[in-house]
């Protein structure tokens, strides 16, 4: 056979190759024909778009209106945060993320009381309580009396929490890293700016407003 006509017979077996790989729902493109023939195998160009695809599912599932995709996103960082936590974490004295933060939230503090340790981490008192306890127990900070107010305890950092966050925090720079992924200086200027404002309107709810319902502070608080 003619090298040229070899040549078009492998790019139709390609293309055979590209359909089948296909869902019968999905859309054919060029783009997507360019990226299955550069796939070492078909099996590895659908577990590729099968992962990329996980957010589109997601949307088509839970509406396709752009905050709903933010939301979505917001909450899939947060999970990764998470998990590129666990591995910095897993042979420390935390337990999880939120005992590094409420200590290194100690850290820049001489003491705060119970609640206000809570509300700088954004907790519900039920969960910022658990979590303060198993401090507690690790001995990462100490509780004390509030001279200003009988009924309420202060807590402080330990030494030994001290030391525990300066063992760990230069391989959670490493977290900082990752999450930033491949966004260029001009893009993490421009995030950090668009999530300082986000947590700005969010931790005004979360200290005044928090008891109203949803439909009330979406009225007061979201213009349309």
């Amino acid at each position: 056979m003619d090298a040229k006509y070899l040549l078009i017979k492998q790019l139709i077996d390609k293309v055979a190759d590209y359909e089948a790989a296909m869902p019968a729902t999905s859309e054919m493109t060029l783009e997507g024909f360019s990226q299955f023939i550069c796939q070492p195998s078909a099996e590895s160009y659908l577990q590729k778009r099968q992962l990329a695809g996980h957010l589109e599912m997601e949307v088509q599932e839970r509406g396709n209106r752009q905050e709903t995709t933010i939301a979505i996103l917001v909450t899939f960082i947060y999970r990764y945060a998470k998990l590129y936590a666990k591995k910095v974490l897993q042979h420390s004295p935390f337990s999880t993320l939120d005992d590094f933060s409420y200590t290194i939230t100690l850290l820049t503090h001489e003491s705060l009381s119970k609640k206000e340790l809570i509300q700088k981490n954004v907790h519900e008192k039920t969960t910022g309580m658990e979590i303060i306890k198993r401090l507690l127990k690790q001995n990462l900070i100490h509780q004390f009396d509030n001279e200003d107010d009988k009924r309420s305890q202060r807590v402080a950092i330990t030494e030994q929490g001290r030391g525990a966050i300066f063992s760990v925090l230069h391989r959670l720079e490493d977290v900082s890293t990752i999450m930033t992924g491949n966004l260029s200086e001009h893009e993490k200027n421009t995030l950090n700016t668009t999530l300082k404002k986000l947590d700005h309107f969010h931790y005004d709810i979360f200290m005044n407003d928090r008891d109203k319902s949803l439909t009330e502070i979406i009225q007061e608080k979201v213009e349309r």
